[in-house]
Formats: structure tokens, sequence, C-alpha cells
């Protein structure tokens, strides 16, 4: 006869982790949308006269990375099947946008306003 196995207690998560947790892939989730909706992301480093903008297909491309990046982000809060899924979709996605992105940088064919 065999002794039944020890429960194990879940330990409960805090506030942050349960309600701010998911805000962190939901962010870059809209924020990703936000520059495949608007085609276009201005950069102004401090307070030098100088500005950067991004412009399509570069910021499409910026835009699939950061909700591939949003995907891999959440799959740390998933487990099981859904939380693979994520991971590799997020980890292949975010892997392969910066390789374009970068290509291109270094092709010097990114477009800039």
């Amino acid at each position: 006869m065999t002794s039944p196995a020890p429960k194990i207690s879940v330990p409960e998560h805090s506030l942050i982790v349960r309600f701010l947790g998911p805000l962190v892939p939901l962010g870059f989730a809209a924020f990703g949308i936000w520059l495949l909706i608007s085609g276009r992301y201005v950069y102004r480093p401090g307070r030098s006269t100088t500005e950067l903008v991004l412009l399509a297909p570069d910021a499409y491309i910026a835009g699939a990375f950061f909700l591939f990046l949003a995907a891999l982000i959440a799959a740390l809060g998933v487990s099981g099947k859904k939380g693979r899924w994520l991971f590799w979709v997020g980890s292949v996605g975010s892997i392969a946008s910066f390789v374009v992105e970068a290509g291109r940088q270094i092709a010097g064919v990114a477009a800039y306003g």
C-alpha cells in the first residue's frame, strides 16, 4: 500500500502580479498595434533638436516586433500548451522581425523622414 502524495499548496499571487502583471504585455501589444495603424513613429531624444522619424515599412516591422514581444512576455505568465505556443510564436516572430529590420538597416534601405 502506498501513502498518498503530499498536498502542494500554490502560493497566492500578490496584487501586482495578479492585476498589474498583465499590463506589461498589453502595453507592448497596444504600442505595436499603434505602430501598425499609424505607420509612423517619431523619437525625440532628450533636449536635442534632432528627431528620428520611422516611416513605413520600418514602422510596420517595428509594430510586428512589439506584438510578438508581447506574446513572448505573456508566455511567462501562462503554463501548459498555450504557454509553449505563445513562447515559440513570440520568439520566432520577434527574432524574425529583428533580423529583417537589422538587415534593412545594414543594407541602408531603411526609410527615415
